[in-house]
Protein backbone atom coordinates (compact mmCIF):
# COMPACT_ATOMS: atom_id res chain seq x y z
CA UNK A 1 0.00 0.00 0.00
CA UNK A 2 1.42 3.47 -1.28
CA UNK A 3 -0.22 6.33 1.47
CA UNK A 4 -1.15 9.36 -1.23
CA UNK A 5 -1.84 12.74 -1.14
CA UNK A 6 -3.75 14.82 -4.20
CA UNK A 7 -2.97 18.38 -3.56
CA UNK A 8 -4.16 21.39 -5.80
CA UNK A 9 -3.05 25.06 -5.73
CA UNK A 10 -5.85 27.52 -5.00
CA UNK A 11 -5.12 30.96 -6.19
CA UNK A 12 -8.29 32.68 -6.86
CA UNK A 13 -11.40 30.32 -7.26
CA UNK A 14 -11.30 29.01 -3.47
CA UNK A 15 -15.43 28.77 -3.76
CA UNK A 16 -15.48 25.99 -6.72
CA UNK A 17 -14.72 22.48 -6.93
CA UNK A 18 -10.97 21.03 -7.36
CA UNK A 19 -10.16 20.01 -10.38
CA UNK A 20 -11.51 16.97 -11.66
CA UNK A 21 -8.52 14.58 -13.33
CA UNK A 22 -7.53 14.48 -9.21
CA UNK A 23 -11.05 13.54 -8.05
CA UNK A 24 -10.77 10.41 -10.69
CA UNK A 25 -7.59 9.51 -9.62
CA UNK A 26 -8.44 9.18 -6.07
CA UNK A 27 -11.02 6.45 -6.59
CA UNK A 28 -8.77 4.59 -8.79
CA UNK A 29 -5.80 4.63 -6.11
CA UNK A 30 -8.36 3.92 -3.12
CA UNK A 31 -9.78 0.79 -5.64
CA UNK A 32 -6.39 -0.73 -6.12
CA UNK A 33 -5.55 -0.72 -2.01
CA UNK A 34 -3.73 2.60 -1.50
CA UNK A 35 -4.89 4.98 1.12
CA UNK A 36 -5.07 8.88 -0.66
CA UNK A 37 -6.44 12.10 1.01
CA UNK A 38 -6.60 14.90 -1.07
CA UNK A 39 -6.51 18.54 -0.13
CA UNK A 40 -6.96 22.33 -1.46
CA UNK A 41 -4.18 24.55 -0.38
CA UNK A 42 -4.17 28.34 -0.30
CA UNK A 43 -0.49 29.51 -0.15
CA UNK A 44 -1.46 30.86 2.87
CA UNK A 45 -1.84 28.17 4.48
CA UNK A 46 0.90 25.97 3.34
CA UNK A 47 2.59 25.24 6.37
CA UNK A 48 -0.54 24.14 7.79
CA UNK A 49 -1.05 21.41 5.00
CA UNK A 50 2.52 20.15 5.57
CA UNK A 51 2.13 19.42 9.04
CA UNK A 52 -1.16 17.56 8.52
CA UNK A 53 0.41 15.38 5.84
CA UNK A 54 4.26 15.78 7.15
CA UNK A 55 4.10 12.18 9.03
CA UNK A 56 1.40 10.13 7.12
CA UNK A 57 2.49 10.46 3.20
CA UNK A 58 4.70 8.16 0.88
CA UNK A 59 4.00 9.68 -2.40
CA UNK A 60 2.70 13.58 -2.35
CA UNK A 61 1.26 14.29 -5.85
CA UNK A 62 0.99 18.02 -6.47
CA UNK A 63 -0.74 19.92 -9.66
CA UNK A 64 1.75 21.73 -11.80
CA UNK A 65 0.14 25.12 -10.67
CA UNK A 66 2.18 25.26 -7.73
CA UNK A 67 5.10 27.73 -8.00
CA UNK A 68 8.49 26.28 -7.81
CA UNK A 69 8.53 27.76 -4.11
CA UNK A 70 5.85 26.08 -2.62
CA UNK A 71 6.79 22.78 -4.47
CA UNK A 72 10.39 23.97 -2.23
CA UNK A 73 8.66 24.35 0.90
CA UNK A 74 6.43 21.06 0.65
CA UNK A 75 9.66 18.87 -0.27
CA UNK A 76 11.23 20.20 2.72
CA UNK A 77 8.37 19.87 5.93
CA UNK A 78 6.76 16.74 4.15
CA UNK A 79 8.82 13.39 4.13
CA UNK A 80 7.60 11.81 0.92
CA UNK A 81 8.76 11.68 -2.81
CA UNK A 82 7.05 14.49 -4.32
CA UNK A 83 5.95 14.44 -7.66
CA UNK A 84 4.04 17.31 -10.05
CA UNK A 85 2.16 16.48 -12.84
CA UNK A 86 -0.47 18.90 -15.06
CA UNK A 87 -0.18 20.42 -18.10
CA UNK A 88 2.79 22.67 -16.97
CA UNK A 89 4.76 19.40 -15.28
CA UNK A 90 7.56 19.84 -17.94
CA UNK A 91 8.77 23.08 -16.66
CA UNK A 92 8.73 21.85 -13.30
CA UNK A 93 11.01 18.65 -14.38
CA UNK A 94 13.38 21.44 -16.14
CA UNK A 95 13.78 23.58 -13.17
CA UNK A 96 11.36 23.00 -10.53
CA UNK A 97 12.94 21.37 -7.06
CA UNK A 98 10.01 18.04 -7.38
CA UNK A 99 11.93 14.50 -7.37
CA UNK A 100 9.50 13.43 -10.05
CA UNK A 101 7.30 15.11 -12.85
CA UNK A 102 4.51 13.12 -14.34
CA UNK A 103 4.36 14.65 -18.47
CA UNK A 104 0.92 13.27 -19.97
CA UNK A 105 -2.08 11.65 -19.18
CA UNK A 106 -2.29 10.36 -15.65
CA UNK A 107 -5.14 8.21 -14.47
CA UNK A 108 -3.03 4.99 -15.78
CA UNK A 109 -0.03 6.31 -15.26
CA UNK A 110 -0.26 7.35 -11.47
CA UNK A 111 -1.44 3.99 -10.65
CA UNK A 112 1.51 2.20 -12.28
CA UNK A 113 3.54 5.11 -9.90
CA UNK A 114 1.47 4.28 -6.70
CA UNK A 115 1.79 0.22 -7.42
CA UNK A 116 5.54 0.31 -8.22
CA UNK A 117 6.38 2.46 -4.62
CA UNK A 118 4.01 -0.36 -2.89
CA UNK A 119 6.76 -3.06 -4.14
CA UNK A 120 9.68 -1.05 -4.13
CA UNK A 121 10.78 -0.99 -7.35
CA UNK A 122 12.18 2.61 -9.17
CA UNK A 123 9.82 5.07 -10.22
CA UNK A 124 12.23 6.90 -11.76
CA UNK A 125 12.26 5.96 -16.02
CA UNK A 126 8.77 4.65 -15.87
CA UNK A 127 6.25 5.76 -18.74
CA UNK A 128 5.47 9.71 -18.78
CA UNK A 129 8.20 10.62 -16.01
CA UNK A 130 10.91 13.01 -16.07
CA UNK A 131 13.36 13.54 -13.24
CA UNK A 132 17.45 14.30 -12.85
CA UNK A 133 19.53 11.02 -13.19
CA UNK A 134 22.63 10.57 -10.81
CA UNK A 135 24.91 12.47 -13.65
CA UNK A 136 22.93 15.49 -12.91
CA UNK A 137 21.17 15.36 -16.07
CA UNK A 138 17.26 15.68 -17.45
CA UNK A 139 16.16 12.16 -18.52
CA UNK A 140 12.41 10.84 -18.68
CA UNK A 141 10.91 7.26 -19.22
CA UNK A 142 8.99 6.41 -22.41
CA UNK A 143 6.32 8.84 -23.63
CA UNK A 144 2.81 7.76 -22.61
CA UNK A 145 0.03 7.32 -25.32
CA UNK A 146 -1.88 10.12 -26.71
CA UNK A 147 -4.42 10.75 -24.07
CA UNK A 148 -8.16 9.06 -25.09
CA UNK A 149 -11.11 10.68 -23.40
CA UNK A 150 -12.88 7.56 -22.46
CA UNK A 151 -10.12 6.16 -20.67
CA UNK A 152 -9.21 9.01 -18.83
CA UNK A 153 -13.10 9.89 -18.04
CA UNK A 154 -14.23 6.78 -17.75
CA UNK A 155 -15.46 5.10 -15.25
CA UNK A 156 -16.67 8.56 -13.85
CA UNK A 157 -16.77 8.83 -10.18
CA UNK A 158 -14.66 11.57 -9.07
CA UNK A 159 -14.15 11.89 -5.16
CA UNK A 160 -15.48 15.14 -4.26
CA UNK A 161 -14.65 15.40 -0.59
CA UNK A 162 -11.20 17.26 -0.16
CA UNK A 163 -10.09 18.64 2.88
CA UNK A 164 -9.45 22.57 2.52
CA UNK A 165 -6.17 24.78 3.66
CA UNK A 166 -6.78 28.56 3.03
CA UNK A 167 -9.25 31.20 3.91
CA UNK A 168 -12.68 31.22 4.85
CA UNK A 169 -14.77 29.44 1.58
CA UNK A 170 -17.84 28.96 0.83
CA UNK A 171 -20.22 25.59 2.71
CA UNK A 172 -20.11 22.79 -0.29
CA UNK A 173 -17.39 24.89 -2.42
CA UNK A 174 -16.75 21.07 -3.08
CA UNK A 175 -19.54 20.26 -5.26
CA UNK A 176 -20.45 23.83 -6.17
CA UNK A 177 -19.83 23.86 -9.69
CA UNK A 178 -17.92 21.13 -10.80
CA UNK A 179 -15.93 20.28 -14.17
CA UNK A 180 -17.33 18.26 -17.15
CA UNK A 181 -15.05 17.37 -20.03
CA UNK A 182 -15.71 17.42 -23.88
CA UNK A 183 -12.00 17.03 -25.45
CA UNK A 184 -8.12 17.66 -24.25
CA UNK A 185 -6.30 20.28 -25.98
CA UNK A 186 -7.63 23.41 -27.63
CA UNK A 187 -9.30 23.56 -31.10
CA UNK A 188 -7.01 26.16 -32.04
CA UNK A 189 -3.36 25.34 -32.51
CA UNK A 190 -2.50 27.53 -35.52
CA UNK A 191 1.55 27.50 -35.84
CA UNK A 192 2.92 30.83 -34.53
CA UNK A 193 6.63 30.67 -36.65
CA UNK A 194 4.80 29.43 -39.76
CA UNK A 195 2.47 32.90 -39.55
CA UNK A 196 6.25 34.87 -39.12
CA UNK A 197 5.11 38.80 -38.25
CA UNK A 198 6.63 39.28 -35.14
CA UNK A 199 8.47 35.76 -35.06
CA UNK A 200 10.07 35.55 -38.44
CA UNK A 201 13.39 35.56 -37.09
CA UNK A 202 12.75 33.77 -33.73
CA UNK A 203 14.39 30.03 -33.62
CA UNK A 204 13.32 27.02 -31.83
CA UNK A 205 15.83 25.55 -29.56
CA UNK A 206 16.22 23.06 -26.47
CA UNK A 207 16.14 24.89 -23.31
CA UNK A 208 19.89 25.44 -22.07
CA UNK A 209 20.15 22.48 -19.61
CA UNK A 210 22.08 19.22 -19.78
CA UNK A 211 19.90 16.72 -21.56
CA UNK A 212 20.27 13.22 -22.10
CA UNK A 213 19.32 12.20 -26.11
CA UNK A 214 16.48 10.50 -25.19
CA UNK A 215 14.53 13.79 -23.55
CA UNK A 216 16.20 16.23 -25.69
CA UNK A 217 14.23 13.70 -28.34
CA UNK A 218 11.23 13.95 -26.29
CA UNK A 219 11.36 17.62 -25.55
CA UNK A 220 12.05 18.22 -29.59
CA UNK A 221 9.51 15.50 -30.87
CA UNK A 222 5.78 16.24 -28.19
CA UNK A 223 6.86 20.05 -27.30
CA UNK A 224 9.16 22.27 -29.80
CA UNK A 225 8.12 20.95 -33.12
CA UNK A 226 3.91 21.14 -31.88
CA UNK A 227 4.33 24.57 -31.36
CA UNK A 228 0.77 26.85 -32.23
CA UNK A 229 -2.38 28.47 -30.49
CA UNK A 230 -1.53 31.77 -28.23
CA UNK A 231 2.01 31.98 -27.41
CA UNK A 232 1.88 32.05 -23.86
CA UNK A 233 -0.26 29.02 -22.71
CA UNK A 234 0.35 25.58 -22.29
CA UNK A 235 -2.58 24.12 -23.36
CA UNK A 236 -0.74 24.90 -27.26
CA UNK A 237 1.32 21.83 -26.13
CA UNK A 238 -1.72 19.16 -25.84
CA UNK A 239 -3.21 17.77 -28.52
CA UNK A 240 -6.57 18.21 -29.36
CA UNK A 241 -8.64 15.19 -28.49
CA UNK A 242 -12.25 15.04 -28.97
CA UNK A 243 -14.27 12.04 -28.59
CA UNK A 244 -17.09 11.14 -30.97
CA UNK A 245 -19.74 10.64 -28.44
CA UNK A 246 -18.77 13.63 -26.81
CA UNK A 247 -22.46 15.34 -25.80
CA UNK A 248 -23.33 11.55 -24.32
CA UNK A 249 -20.08 11.54 -22.59
CA UNK A 250 -20.73 15.11 -21.46
CA UNK A 251 -24.29 13.67 -20.12
CA UNK A 252 -23.24 10.36 -18.21
CA UNK A 253 -21.04 13.28 -16.14
CA UNK A 254 -23.52 15.40 -15.57
CA UNK A 255 -25.82 12.64 -14.26
CA UNK A 256 -23.22 12.01 -11.64
CA UNK A 257 -22.53 15.24 -10.95
CA UNK A 258 -26.07 16.78 -10.55
CA UNK A 259 -26.82 13.21 -8.37
CA UNK A 260 -24.14 14.51 -6.15
CA UNK A 261 -25.88 17.36 -5.09
CA UNK A 262 -23.46 19.98 -7.68
CA UNK A 263 -25.79 22.94 -8.06
CA UNK A 264 -24.09 23.64 -11.79
CA UNK A 265 -21.71 22.65 -14.35
CA UNK A 266 -18.58 23.76 -15.92
CA UNK A 267 -17.86 22.51 -19.73
CA UNK A 268 -14.34 22.44 -20.47
CA UNK A 269 -14.15 22.76 -23.61
CA UNK A 270 -12.55 26.09 -25.73
CA UNK A 271 -15.10 25.74 -27.95
CA UNK A 272 -18.77 24.67 -26.46
CA UNK A 273 -21.08 27.07 -28.66
CA UNK A 274 -20.20 23.82 -31.81
CA UNK A 275 -22.34 21.28 -29.20
CA UNK A 276 -23.93 23.21 -26.15
CA UNK A 277 -26.90 22.71 -28.74
CA UNK A 278 -26.82 19.30 -28.24
CA UNK A 279 -26.01 19.06 -24.64
CA UNK A 280 -28.83 21.30 -23.86
CA UNK A 281 -31.19 19.04 -25.84
CA UNK A 282 -29.71 15.99 -23.88
CA UNK A 283 -30.65 17.94 -20.48
CA UNK A 284 -33.79 18.53 -21.55
CA UNK A 285 -34.41 14.83 -21.98
CA UNK A 286 -33.96 14.10 -18.37
CA UNK A 287 -36.32 16.72 -16.54
CA UNK A 288 -34.65 16.06 -13.22
CA UNK A 289 -31.27 16.37 -14.51
CA UNK A 290 -32.36 19.72 -16.17
CA UNK A 291 -34.12 20.91 -13.02
CA UNK A 292 -30.70 20.11 -10.75
CA UNK A 293 -28.72 22.17 -12.81
CA UNK A 294 -29.01 25.64 -11.67
CA UNK A 295 -26.08 27.56 -13.55
CA UNK A 296 -23.98 26.51 -16.58
CA UNK A 297 -20.33 27.55 -16.86
CA UNK A 298 -18.90 27.52 -20.41
CA UNK A 299 -15.71 29.61 -21.98
CA UNK A 300 -14.29 29.90 -25.66
CA UNK A 301 -12.00 32.25 -27.76
CA UNK A 302 -13.08 36.02 -29.26
CA UNK A 303 -13.17 35.18 -32.87
CA UNK A 304 -14.90 31.63 -31.85
CA UNK A 305 -17.02 34.11 -30.01
CA UNK A 306 -18.05 36.26 -32.86
CA UNK A 307 -17.99 33.43 -35.15
CA UNK A 308 -20.97 31.71 -33.55
CA UNK A 309 -23.12 34.56 -31.95
CA UNK A 310 -25.96 33.05 -32.91
CA UNK A 311 -25.18 28.96 -31.14
CA UNK A 312 -24.69 31.24 -28.13
CA UNK A 313 -28.10 32.99 -28.30
CA UNK A 314 -29.90 29.99 -29.21
CA UNK A 315 -28.02 28.18 -26.20
CA UNK A 316 -29.11 31.20 -23.80
CA UNK A 317 -32.68 31.22 -25.17
CA UNK A 318 -32.29 27.16 -24.41
CA UNK A 319 -31.31 27.35 -20.63
CA UNK A 320 -33.88 30.59 -20.41
CA UNK A 321 -36.39 27.36 -20.69
CA UNK A 322 -35.00 24.99 -18.81
CA UNK A 323 -34.30 27.51 -15.70
CA UNK A 324 -30.37 27.71 -16.36
CA UNK A 325 -28.28 30.43 -16.06
CA UNK A 326 -25.76 30.23 -18.47
CA UNK A 327 -21.92 32.28 -17.46
CA UNK A 328 -19.72 32.75 -20.27
CA UNK A 329 -16.27 33.96 -18.43
CA UNK A 330 -12.52 33.27 -19.59
CA UNK A 331 -12.74 34.37 -22.90
CA UNK A 332 -9.23 35.16 -23.84
CA UNK A 333 -8.99 38.77 -24.88
CA UNK A 334 -5.74 39.01 -22.69
CA UNK A 335 -5.20 42.56 -25.46
CA UNK A 336 -7.27 45.25 -27.23
CA UNK A 337 -3.87 46.59 -29.31
CA UNK A 338 -2.78 45.08 -31.99
CA UNK A 339 0.50 44.43 -31.17
CA UNK A 340 -0.46 42.78 -27.82
CA UNK A 341 -2.57 39.93 -29.88
CA UNK A 342 0.00 39.46 -32.70
CA UNK A 343 2.68 39.04 -29.70
CA UNK A 344 0.41 36.30 -28.09
CA UNK A 345 -0.56 34.88 -31.33
CA UNK A 346 -4.26 35.41 -30.58
CA UNK A 347 -5.95 35.21 -34.43
CA UNK A 348 -7.88 38.47 -34.49
CA UNK A 349 -7.00 41.85 -34.36
CA UNK A 350 -8.01 44.70 -31.89
CA UNK A 351 -11.32 46.01 -33.40
CA UNK A 352 -12.72 42.39 -33.83
CA UNK A 353 -11.73 41.82 -30.17
CA UNK A 354 -13.08 44.77 -29.19
CA UNK A 355 -16.48 44.02 -31.02
CA UNK A 356 -15.99 40.77 -29.06
CA UNK A 357 -16.14 42.53 -25.91
CA UNK A 358 -18.79 44.90 -26.58
CA UNK A 359 -21.23 41.83 -27.97
CA UNK A 360 -21.06 40.35 -24.44
CA UNK A 361 -21.90 43.61 -22.76
CA UNK A 362 -24.94 43.95 -25.20
CA UNK A 363 -25.89 39.74 -24.80
CA UNK A 364 -25.62 40.56 -20.74
CA UNK A 365 -27.85 43.32 -20.87
CA UNK A 366 -30.41 41.36 -23.23
CA UNK A 367 -30.75 38.61 -21.60
CA UNK A 368 -29.81 39.71 -17.79
CA UNK A 369 -32.19 36.99 -16.04
CA UNK A 370 -30.48 34.23 -18.06
CA UNK A 371 -27.13 35.08 -19.30
CA UNK A 372 -24.28 36.73 -17.91
CA UNK A 373 -20.67 36.59 -19.68
CA UNK A 374 -18.79 40.14 -18.01
CA UNK A 375 -16.90 38.14 -15.24
CA UNK A 376 -13.78 36.26 -15.12
CA UNK A 377 -12.08 37.41 -18.69
CA UNK A 378 -8.46 36.75 -19.54
CA UNK A 379 -6.38 40.01 -19.63
CA UNK A 380 -2.83 40.13 -19.80
CA UNK A 381 -1.69 44.14 -19.62
CA UNK A 382 2.35 43.75 -19.19
CA UNK A 383 4.76 41.80 -21.22
CA UNK A 384 8.68 42.34 -22.45
CA UNK A 385 7.19 44.95 -24.68
CA UNK A 386 4.55 47.07 -23.10
CA UNK A 387 5.26 50.39 -23.17
CA UNK A 388 2.84 53.59 -21.94
CA UNK A 389 1.39 54.22 -25.55
CA UNK A 390 0.05 50.50 -25.07
CA UNK A 391 -0.90 50.66 -21.68
CA UNK A 392 -3.08 54.08 -22.62
CA UNK A 393 -4.33 52.13 -26.03
CA UNK A 394 -5.96 49.20 -23.61
CA UNK A 395 -7.38 51.25 -20.41
CA UNK A 396 -9.34 53.45 -22.88
CA UNK A 397 -10.59 50.59 -25.51
CA UNK A 398 -11.45 48.46 -21.78
CA UNK A 399 -13.15 52.14 -20.94
CA UNK A 400 -15.11 52.35 -23.91
CA UNK A 401 -16.33 48.67 -24.61
CA UNK A 402 -15.75 46.24 -21.77
CA UNK A 403 -15.46 48.78 -18.60
CA UNK A 404 -16.54 45.47 -16.88
CA UNK A 405 -12.93 44.34 -17.27
CA UNK A 406 -11.62 47.60 -15.51
CA UNK A 407 -11.27 45.58 -12.63
CA UNK A 408 -8.41 43.68 -14.33
CA UNK A 409 -6.56 45.99 -14.97
CA UNK A 410 -3.67 45.58 -12.20
CA UNK A 411 0.14 45.27 -11.93
CA UNK A 412 0.14 41.32 -11.64
CA UNK A 413 -1.88 40.95 -14.90
CA UNK A 414 1.50 40.18 -16.28
CA UNK A 415 2.20 37.58 -18.99
CA UNK A 416 3.96 33.92 -17.15
CA UNK A 417 6.63 32.40 -18.73
CA UNK A 418 5.07 29.15 -17.67
CA UNK A 419 7.59 26.98 -20.08
CA UNK A 420 10.77 27.90 -22.07
CA UNK A 421 9.86 26.35 -25.43
CA UNK A 422 7.63 28.63 -26.78
CA UNK A 423 8.58 31.60 -29.19
CA UNK A 424 7.39 34.15 -27.21
CA UNK A 425 10.26 32.85 -24.73
CA UNK A 426 12.96 32.43 -27.21
CA UNK A 427 11.74 36.28 -28.70
CA UNK A 428 12.06 37.53 -24.98
CA UNK A 429 15.58 35.61 -24.78
CA UNK A 430 16.72 36.53 -27.75
CA UNK A 431 16.17 40.03 -26.92
CA UNK A 432 17.77 39.72 -23.06
CA UNK A 433 14.49 40.67 -21.30
CA UNK A 434 14.52 36.98 -19.56
CA UNK A 435 15.65 37.01 -16.13
CA UNK A 436 15.89 34.47 -13.51
CA UNK A 437 12.79 33.66 -11.42
CA UNK A 438 13.60 30.40 -9.19
CA UNK A 439 10.78 30.55 -6.99
CA UNK A 440 8.40 31.32 -9.86
CA UNK A 441 8.50 28.76 -12.75
CA UNK A 442 12.12 29.69 -14.02
CA UNK A 443 11.60 32.86 -15.60
CA UNK A 444 10.29 36.26 -15.47
CA UNK A 445 10.90 39.12 -17.99
CA UNK A 446 11.89 42.36 -17.82
CA UNK A 447 10.46 45.24 -20.02
CA UNK A 448 12.04 46.65 -23.15
CA UNK A 449 11.21 49.96 -22.81
CA UNK A 450 12.42 51.89 -19.68
CA UNK A 451 9.88 54.36 -19.31
CA UNK A 452 7.30 51.38 -19.18
CA UNK A 453 9.10 50.25 -16.50
CA UNK A 454 9.04 53.56 -14.63
CA UNK A 455 5.22 53.89 -15.23
CA UNK A 456 4.50 50.32 -13.92
CA UNK A 457 6.52 50.93 -10.89
CA UNK A 458 5.25 54.22 -9.51
CA UNK A 459 1.43 52.84 -10.26
CA UNK A 460 2.39 49.61 -8.21
CA UNK A 461 4.27 52.18 -5.82
CA UNK A 462 0.96 54.51 -5.25
CA UNK A 463 -1.56 51.44 -5.18
CA UNK A 464 0.15 50.11 -2.51
CA UNK A 465 -0.01 52.86 -0.25
CA UNK A 466 -3.82 53.02 -0.86
CA UNK A 467 -6.21 51.33 1.20
CA UNK A 468 -8.03 48.26 -0.54
CA UNK A 469 -11.13 47.36 -1.31
CA UNK A 470 -12.44 49.56 -4.58
CA UNK A 471 -12.04 47.22 -7.75
CA UNK A 472 -11.74 50.08 -10.02
CA UNK A 473 -9.13 51.88 -8.03
CA UNK A 474 -6.14 49.78 -9.76
CA UNK A 475 -7.04 51.16 -13.23
CA UNK A 476 -7.52 54.63 -12.10
CA UNK A 477 -4.49 55.07 -10.49
CA UNK A 478 -2.91 53.77 -14.08
CA UNK A 479 -4.78 56.17 -15.18
CA UNK A 480 -3.75 59.32 -13.21
CA UNK A 481 -0.21 57.78 -14.28
CA UNK A 482 0.02 57.70 -17.47
CA UNK A 483 -1.66 61.02 -17.39
CA UNK A 484 1.71 62.32 -15.31
CA UNK A 485 4.01 60.77 -18.08
CA UNK A 486 1.83 61.70 -21.01
CA UNK A 487 2.02 65.71 -19.82
CA UNK A 488 5.33 65.80 -18.61
CA UNK A 489 8.33 64.96 -21.13
CA UNK A 490 10.69 65.92 -18.60
CA UNK A 491 11.93 63.23 -16.01
CA UNK A 492 11.92 65.63 -13.13
CA UNK A 493 9.20 67.00 -13.96
CA UNK A 494 7.41 63.81 -14.21
CA UNK A 495 8.66 62.60 -10.86
CA UNK A 496 7.31 65.71 -9.00
CA UNK A 497 4.02 64.87 -10.46
CA UNK A 498 4.05 61.10 -9.42
CA UNK A 499 4.65 62.80 -5.69
CA UNK A 500 1.98 65.09 -6.32
CA UNK A 501 -1.06 62.55 -7.46
CA UNK A 502 0.18 60.08 -4.48
CA UNK A 503 -1.05 62.88 -1.95
CA UNK A 504 -3.37 63.80 -3.83
CA UNK A 505 -4.87 59.87 -4.00
CA UNK A 506 -3.84 58.74 -0.54
CA UNK A 507 -5.94 62.10 0.89
CA UNK A 508 -8.86 61.31 -1.37
CA UNK A 509 -9.14 58.18 -0.09
CA UNK A 510 -7.97 58.12 3.94
CA UNK A 511 -11.00 56.95 6.14
CA UNK A 512 -11.35 60.18 7.52
CA UNK A 513 -12.04 61.68 4.01
CA UNK A 514 -14.84 59.41 2.90
CA UNK A 515 -16.71 59.80 6.27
Amino acid sequence: MTRVVLMQCELEHRHQSPHLAMCLYARDLRRAGHQVSCALVHPSHLDQAADHFQDCCDLLVLDSIFPFALVSRLKESVNAIVLVGGHNALQHALRGDADLTLVGPGRAALNALAEAFARGTALQGLPGTWFRNREGQIDCGPPLPRARLNQELLPFEPDLDWLYFGPARAPGSNLRIPSIVAEFGCVYNRSTLKDQGLYRNTRPRLPDLPLTERAALLLSEQFISREGGCTFCSLRYSPHVAAANSVELLLTQARYLLGCGARGLSLQTEHPLALLHEFLEGLAAEPTLASACDELHIRTIPWLLLRHRKQLERAIEQCAGLGIHLHLGQVGFEAFDDHGLELFHKGLEATENRRAARLLGELSARYSEHFEGRRGHGLILLHPWSSPASLRENLDAIAADASWMLASIRPDSRVEFYGEWTPLFWKATDEGLTVAAPGRFGWDFRFADAECAEVVAVWSSILAGLPAGDSLLSSRVLDHTLRCYEQHPDPMARRLAYLEVREQLTGQLQPEARD
